[in-house]
This record gives C-alpha cells, structure tokens and sequence, in this order.
C-alpha cells in the first residue's frame, strides 16, 4: 500500500466519524496568524483575484529576495513548494542524487519524469548524518532537505559548506528544499549563504500554516528562474493573487511567528520524545519540522496498518527509503499520550 492510498484510508475512516488521533499528516495544527487572516480577506476585499505576473507579484518577490540577500531577478514566486523542485527535476539533465531518509514526493516526482537518480542512505546510528563525500562523480543536482521530514534532523554549517565546496568543485547543483527553516530548534542555515550552484525552495505552508493557500517560492540564479518561470507559465499561469498579498504580511511577521512555532513544537517533542522512549521506542530528538522518526523490532508498514485499527494513524518508514522498521509521527496533537499508549499495545503484539 503506497502512501497515498494509506492516507485515502486515513481519510475514509474519518469522514465516518470514526475517533481518530491523527499523526500521519504533514500539517502544522496551528491557526494561520490573524494579521494574515486579515490580510487575506482585506486581497480578497480589494478584488485582488486574478492573474498575475509569472513570476509573482513584484513586492513578494523583493520581500523574500531581501530576506535571503540576493537580487529580486533571483527569485521566483510560485503555486507552492512541491511545484518549483517538480519544475527543476523537470528541466534537470543528468542524475540526481537523494540524501534517504528523504521525502517521497522526490522519488516519485523523478520516476514520473523519467529521471535517473542515485541514493545515500543515512542510518540512526549515525544520527542521519550524510557523507556528501560519496556523491556519485555524475551527479548533476544533489537533494537535500533539512530540517529533515521525515527525521526532523538539521544539518551544520560546516556541513552546507562541504556539500556546497563539492558542489563547486565536481559542477553539480544543490536543491535544498528548506520549507522548515523556520521552525528550527537550532540555528538554521541556508545553502544561499555559500558560494555553489543551487536552487532554494521555501513555503509559506508550515511557518504561517497557509498549507491550502499553495504558495511556495525558489531561489536560484536567473537562468534556473527562467525555466521554472516557463513551466509555470505553461501550467498554474501564475500562483494566486490574494495569497500572494497574504503572504506580504506573513514576511513581515516572519521572525515572531518562527520564534513561536519553534518554541511551540520544541515542548511538543520533548513530550513525545520522553513518552516514546519510556514505552520502547528508539527516537533521536529532532532540530526542528514537527517530525519524530522513532525505530522498533518489528516491520513499521505492519505497525501502521495495525494501530490504525486502534485509532491513531501514522505513516511507515519504507516510502521514506530502507526504513522498513521506522515510521514518522507529527506532532500535530495534544492527545500524544493517549496515541503513545495505543502505539506501545501494538508495538508489543507485533515484536
């Protein structure tokens, strides 16, 4: 069963009413702020409803291009996060290379594509730390993410700066997708800090929880720009223009909100850590996302399928890679001991 339809499931006993605790979904369950709110609806007031330029409403592209120092032709504004790494895997010519445990939107967006792509395999002994000095000599654009979904787990500085040095050197490019960036425990850097080819991608999704808004964004040199730029075109015309003015107040309460949410995830997993440890589970504190990626004796696409039936539902650690005896959790739930409870009377059947 792929995620997908697991999640079909998920959604299907909830929609019959039937209790459930919900940890399988990559959602923040905080509100969107107020002043977003208002700033919607106030785009909405002003009939700021249509189409815009391609490449986003000129202020928003200003605002994100002086969050990350570089110049506004650097970016580009799109329908969100997901659309701008489909258009670079789109317009990539070579092999990619995936740092696993990784998100497996990747997998499947470059099997769609045709795309041919190597893998590195981080383990929990390691503390899901890459060895970027084993990326493939023909590799073309390297993935990475972090803060990580599914393991939560950040990356140096001094590590962006040996993956960007070997960038540099071996001519290859970096997408880093930093959608969590902001809802970092510790000091988060950014692959636009160092000198190598590379493609940012950022999201209002999780920092201002504006998942149904779709408005994402990348960062990139002009030439890369330009063919997102043209895949957009081609496709969504443009991302959506109230969001668009939406996410112009969200830039300007970027700090205070990312100190909140930070705050706000980081008591929530100290809570599940400790929970989770005390019933058996294996789990490495996260840095940051509202992701756990806890390990046990047993085949975590069993254990998924099981304390579904108890009322909690999680996702297993196979489509995140060779996980098979992991699975995430979102920290998305005040109910996590109650979950916790449900998942060790599994986990003890099973092992």
């Amino acid at each position: 069963m792929s995620v997908y339809e697991l999640i079909d499931r998920i959604s299907k006993i909830q929609s019959e009413g039937k209790p459930l605790i919900r940890l399988d979904i990559g959602q923040p369950d905080l509100p969107v702020p107020p002043a977003v709110k208002r700033a919607t609806q106030r785009a909405i007031d002003e009939n700021r409803t249509g189409y815009t330029h391609s490449k986003g409403i000129p202020p928003l592209r200003e605002r994100v291009a002086e969050a990350y120092g570089v110049p506004e032709d650097h970016v580009i504004i799109t329908a969100g996060g997901k659309f701008p790494i489909f258009a670079a895997f789109e317009q990539m010519e070579g092999n990619a290379t995936l740092i696993r445990p990784c998100w497996g939107a990747y997998t499947l967006m470059l099997k769609k594509l045709g795309k041919l792509y190597a893998t590195i395999d981080t383990t929990f002994e390691e503390g899901f730390r890459p060895d970027f000095s084993s990326i493939p000599r023909e590799t073309t654009m390297a993935v990475i993410n972090y803060p990580n979904n599914p393991t939560g787990v950040g990356l140096p500085h001094d590590q962006y700066k040996e993956l960007a040095d070997k960038a540099a050197d071996d001519e290859f490019t970096v997408l880093s997708d930093e959608v969590y960036t902001h809802m970092s425990f510790t000091k988060a850097s950014s692959i636009t800090e160092f000198d190598c080819d590379y493609i940012c991608i950022g999201s209002f999704s999780k920092t201002f929880s504006m998942t149904g808004y779709r408005l994402g964004y990348a960062v990139a040199r002009p030439e890369l720009i330009k063919k997102i730029q043209e895949f957009q075109q081609l496709t969504t015309t443009s991302p959506s223009e109230f969001a668009q003015y939406a996410a112009l107040t969200a830039m300007n309460i970027i700090e205070e909100t990312s100190d909140y949410i930070s705050d706000f995830y980081r008591k929530r997993r100290d809570e599940a850590v400790s929970l989770l440890r005390d019933a058996g589970f294996e789990v490495l504190p996260s840095d940051g996302t509202f992701y756990l990626f806890p390990r046990f004796n047993g085949n975590a696409d069993e254990f998924a399928m099981a304390v579904l039936d108890e009322g909690v539902s999680v996702l297993p650690g196979s489509p995140f890679g060779p996980y098979e005896d992991h699975f995430r959790i979102s920290l998305v739930t005040d109910k996590m001991a109650e979950a916790v409870e449900k998942m060790e009377k599994v986990k003890n059947k099973l092992e």
